[in-house]
């Protein structure tokens, strides 16, 4: 038995939250939350991506290891999404099927969908993490493009294309949406070790490494183009996938970058295979950090709805306001102008305004480096690796909005990497 009824009001309430807020937290209680009526049921979890969602190499060898993967997996250890949906609602039975596959470039999505549309699987929930590939595979060819990676305009396309093959088949479904993983920061751990050799036979992320595609090591000017190409083409592919799931028909919650921000150490690699794969310690490192982005563990039943009054309330006027033109004010407060930059660097705005700040942006330039995330003590933070960046110079500021979409900009700090 499916909570469909429940799940269609929940959708429609909640259209449009695609942020981790207050949006998706709602969205994730009523998924895991039944009305009395519907105390018992069955929620599915249908998950799509590469090698990461198969738990390749996290059981010490180079093949996939499901139990392990971080969506569907039942490794008590990694705690995964099925794991803890299950946990957020004992009276429901959650189910799973994982049509992920390894070395999977996200143009390969759409056929898995057709295998688990063939399968007649029918999920509630799908998730989705992809992009890796497109950043590292070896065979990935060039087309036309200066670098080994998959062209933007062909990403955008893909990405566009999942959202309305998920919605074809299964229209109820909610999809949560993983941004792409730091290759660089695990790069940047990878690099002085064994696990560099390895990365060169296997031709791994080459234009992350900075080598050409023959796999000749690049120097000077152009390798920081590749470094910094790299770089960007992860920025343009969590765009793409952030766009796609905000024009889905179907609700879809995006993790705001969660999973790109996570930094990659060695401790949360197999370094007894590749160096490249997340182990079980990563594995519930991704399913942690998604779960958080996406809603909060959540328990507990819905709230009785209010009765409707039997009386018909007198009409109160409705007072008339004027429209917010108002737009936010934000400053930088760290780091100070001039600041040398380490292996990452923490990214510190104050923002007011006359209603309400609802979001702040770093922003280098015209390239966004990420969203920020509010604070206890009300300061906007957000810490970025700097590995994948390479030397020199750079503007930073802050961009703050309110909900009416005005927007404030900081006066420019200068960082040094």
């Amino acid at each position: 038995m499916k909570i469909n009824s429940q799940r269609s009001t929940v959708h429609r309430r909640w259209r449009g939250a695609l942020g981790a807020g207050v949006g998706a937290v709602a969205l994730l209680a009523g998924l895991l939350t039944a009305a009395p009526s519907q105390a018992a049921g069955t929620q599915s979890l249908l998950a799509l991506g590469d090698s990461i969602t198969r738990g390749n190499a996290s059981c010490g060898y180079a093949r996939d290891c499901v139990p392990n993967n971080w969506a569907t997996g039942t490794n008590t250890a990694v705690n995964s999404i099925a794991a803890r949906l299950r946990a957020s609602d004992p009276s429901t039975t959650v189910t799973t099927d994982n049509y992920a596959k390894s070395g999977l470039l996200i143009t390969g999505v759409a056929a898995r969908i057709d295998a688990a549309i063939a399968a007649g699987v029918d999920p509630d929930i799908v998730t989705l993490l992809i992009g890796g590939n497109d950043l590292c595979n070896p065979d990935n060819g060039v087309k036309g493009d200066t670098y080994t990676m998959t062209t933007v305009p062909g990403f955008t396309s893909a990405a566009t294309g999942i959202m309305n093959k998920i919605a074809a088949a299964w229209p109820q479904a909610t999809v949560l949406v993983a941004s792409v993983p730091n290759v660089a920061s695990e790069w940047n751990n990878v690099k002085s070790t064994d696990g560099a050799a390895i990365w060169a036979s296997q031709g791994f992320c080459r234009t992350t490494r900075g080598v050409d595609a023959n796999g000749n090591q690049l120097t000077g000017t152009a390798y920081t183009n590749s470094v910094a190409a790299a770089a960007a083409r992860a920025t343009d592919y969590n765009s793409a996938l952030a766009s796609a799931c905000a024009a889905a028909a179907n609700d879809c919650v995006w993790d705001g970058g969660a999973v790109s921000r996570m930094p990659i150490p060695l401790s949360d690699l197999n370094t007894d295979v590749d160096y490249f794969h997340p182990n079980a310690t990563g594995q519930a490192k991704i399913a942690a950090t998604t779960w958080n982005a996406w809603g909060l563990p959540l328990t507990g039943t819905a709230p009785t709805p209010t009765p409707t009054p039997t009386r018909t309330p007198t009409p109160t006027p409705t007072p008339t306001s004027s429209p917010d033109t108002v737009a936010p004010s934000v400053r930088i407060t760290s780091p100070a102008t001039g600041t040398t930059a380490g292996a990452s660097v923490t990214f510190i705005a104050s923002a007011t305004d006359n209603v309400a700040v609802t979001r702040v942006s770093f922003w280098s330039g015209s390239t966004k480096l990420g969203d920020a995330t509010k604070a206890s003590d009300g300061s906007w933070r957000l810490t970025v690796s700097t590995s994948a960046y390479p030397a020199g110079t750079y503007s930073i500021t802050a961009r703050a909005s309110d909900a009416a979409g005005n927007e404030g900009r900081s006066t420019a700090i200068t960082i040094t990497r």
